[in-house]
């Protein structure tokens, strides 16, 4: 979210500084203002409230409810920076020839059409449409915030007032996605309610709308028009320094990083089932903004005295920390959390280092010129990465099915990036640090020891890292052992949407059989109970009983035959045992049943098979003492159980 506030105000991110505290004071910083910047506030709670509603789950909303190809949906959001980055060049001029007031309206009439528009898009074209309309009517209107603050305050108070804006920005982006993610986990409206989402956002600019013709006072113009021309003056004379292009690449190449935050992490978290499907999405989007709503009054106290070109790769340092729990733990929610609480900081902490050393880079009358082209850094690095590592998420995280790898391609790109910070930093950053060191001096005559006192006594170990050549070694060591281990982490499984157009597949029921080969032992007047299943609903059951009388050793001795009985006893007692077969003597029984469709209902399931050893004979011996008998104990059998039923197949 820093990122767009970036590109299209020159004035620092909304996480850049934060000395503002919600909580203390509230009555003297009202007062503090004029009625125009509170109001200039409310629509931008508004407008970002409905903003970051949208984000979190555009995606997934093109993707499965709306049935659009997940390649598109991973790249939607490019067709919306060009007008969101490029436009408040123009308007931010043309607003000083109709009005602020003339153009804000038309700019929250345009957005109020958009949202209505975005919750109907049903195509690739219009949901194209619906993007770029979105990104027309934030470049219509989001530059004129700024400027109104601006214009508004006196210069005394300038660094209270924009730290008051950017944490409204933060407040917003949490407090209205966190209000439907509620909404959606306590079931008062379901998860694939996103429409309703956007068509409520569009009441918001009809609210903005109301509230700039009858509250909106008009600032005064300050006749002096940017041109083209002025634009283009002032790129050409940025880009004529080799410095300042090289640390627009840069951090062009983190904001493309960041870019990664939006849909591809959306999908790939919500389509693997990574986020347990009870969990609204668009809670995912509460994280980022809240970490700096909590952190951002500490936070901006501490890297105040951090050096601006150190604070930078700090900054890059502690997203990639973040972004390395997410590449491995994935599956883990609470991890995946951590990390992006831990990337949040980092982000927080690029913005205004990014920012303070570009001041410092600009010779003295050039610093508005060459924060002026900072939109060039963020909209290349945005739509880039969006388009770039919106393409390689679908190829590899999704088609692949390989989403730890995708992360650990981006974490070889981030610790690239990091690498070549550091040589920037040794190349030309300490020189230019230096050099702003003794402009001040000059200009204010304060003392070498004075500027160094401002910073920290004592340099924390995570930015005198970036002093030793080893760091450089190691991170680039990382690269491999990131892309490789992430790679060796295999593949998932991917949930696409269920195709609503196929015709339900025809079922027919078709016959099956089962065998069980059963064997064992029973004693005399005992039953012997084997369980089986019929598996499908049952048409006949078929049971097979033999048995082989003991053999007498001598030819004078007798063995009578043995007797056994076995019944069926179907699944639901409530349907009654079958009758027991009759006893026999002889060595085998067969026992078929045919089930009728009445019955099968109700004997679906598990079935007994009772052998009863009703009675062994005995066992004589004829000698000279006359006719010994004595009892034969048991006996060994065996049974087959052949069971036909009815069972489903898809044609």
């Amino acid at each position: 979210m820093t990122s767009s506030e970036a590109a299209v105000t020159p004035e620092p991110q909304r996480s850049a500084s934060s000395r503002f505290s919600p909580f203390s004071k509230a009555s003297q910083l009202y007062n503090k203002f004029p009625k125009v910047y509170w109001i200039v506030l409310s629509f931008e709670l508004l407008e970002r409230g409905a903003y970051y509603s949208m984000m979190p789950i555009l995606v997934v909303h093109f993707y499965y409810n709306v049935g659009l190809s997940m390649e598109f949906c991973l790249v939607l959001t490019i067709f919306m920076y060009p007008f969101q980055y490029a436009m408040p060049i123009l308007t931010s001029a043309l607003a000083e020839k109709v009005g602020y007031k003339r153009q804000m309206i038309f700019g929250f009439i345009s957005l109020t059409i958009a949202y209505l528009f975005l919750s109907i898009a049903f195509n690739y074209v219009t949901a194209i449409l619906a993007m770029m309309m979105i990104g027309f009517g934030i470049g219509c209107y989001k530059p004129l915030i700024s400027s109104t603050i601006a214009k508004s305050t006196e210069q005394k108070d300038r660094n209270v007032a924009y730290a008051v804006y950017y944490w409204i920005v933060n407040f917003a982006a949490t407090i209205f996605a966190l209000t439907w993610g509620l909404l959606m986990l306590f079931k008062i409206l379901p998860n694939s309610a996103f429409a309703w989402i956007f068509r409520v956002s569009a009441i918001y600019f009809i609210i903005n709308i109301f509230i700039a013709r009858f509250a909106f006072t008009e600032v005064p113009r300050s006749g002096a028009v940017r041109t083209l021309r002025d634009v283009g003056y002032n790129i050409v004379t940025a880009f004529k320094d080799k410095k300042f292009v090289m640390m627009m690449l840069l951090i062009a190449g983190f904001w493309a990083l960041y870019s990664t935050t939006l849909a591809p992490f959306i999908l790939i978290m919500y389509g693997y089932h990574f986020i347990p499907i009870w969990i609204p999405v668009i809670l995912l989007g509460v994280i980022n903004p809240g970490t700096i709503i909590v952190l951002g009054g500490p936070l901006s106290k501490y890297v105040e005295k951090i050096e601006s070109i150190k604070l930078l790769m700090g900054g890059v340092f502690i997203y990639l920390i973040g972004l390395a729990l997410i590449t491995f733990f994935l599956e883990t929610l609470p991890v995946v959390i951590l990390g992006m609480f831990i990337y949040s900081i980092g982000e927080f902490m690029v913005a205004p280092g990014y920012l303070a050393f570009v001041s410092k880079l600009a010779p003295k009358e050039k610093v508005s010129a060459y924060i002026g082209c900072n939109f060039l850094a963020s909209f290349t690095g945005i739509f880039g990465g969006a388009l770039i590592f919106g393409l390689l998420a679908g190829k590899i995280g999704i088609d692949m099915a390989r989403p730890h790898f995708f992360y650990g391609l981006l974490m070889g790109f981030g610790l690239l990036i990091l690498a070549m910070f550091m040589i920037y930093n040794w190349s030309w950053g300490k020189d230019i640090i230096n050099r702003a060191k003794k402009i001040e001096m000059e200009e204010t005559g304060a003392q070498e020891h004075e500027i160094d006192g401002r910073m920290l006594k004592r340099e924390p170990i995570l930015f005198k890292i970036f002093d030793y050549k080893a760091t450089l070694v190691v991170a680039l060591l990382l690269i491999p052992v990131f892309v490789f281990s992430s790679y060796a982490m295999g593949t998932d499984k991917f949930y696409p949407p269920e195709d609503d157009d196929d015709e339900p597949p025809v079922i027919v029921m078709i016959e099956d059989t089962i065998t069980y080969s059963l064997s064992g032992y029973t004693n005399d007047g005992e039953t012997s109970d084997i369980k089986f299943d019929s598996i499908g609903q049952p048409v006949s059951v078929s049971v097979t009983l033999s048995w082989t009388d003991t053999e007498t050793l001598r030819i004078f001795q007798k063995n009578d035959p043995d007797t056994f009985m076995m019944r069926l006893v179907p699944p639901n007692a409530t349907a009654g045992a079958l009758d027991p077969s009759d006893s026999t003597d002889s060595g085998t029984i067969t026992y078929n049943r045919e089930i009728n469709e009445t019955m099968a209902e109700e004997w679906w399931g598990e079935w007994t098979l009772e052998i009863d050893c009703v009675q062994t004979g005995p066992i004589s011996t004829r000698g000279p003492l006359g006719v010994l008998v004595w009892n034969d104990p048991g006996e060994g059998w065996e049974a087959t159980i052949v069971v036909t039923f009815l069972t489903e197949e898809k044609q």
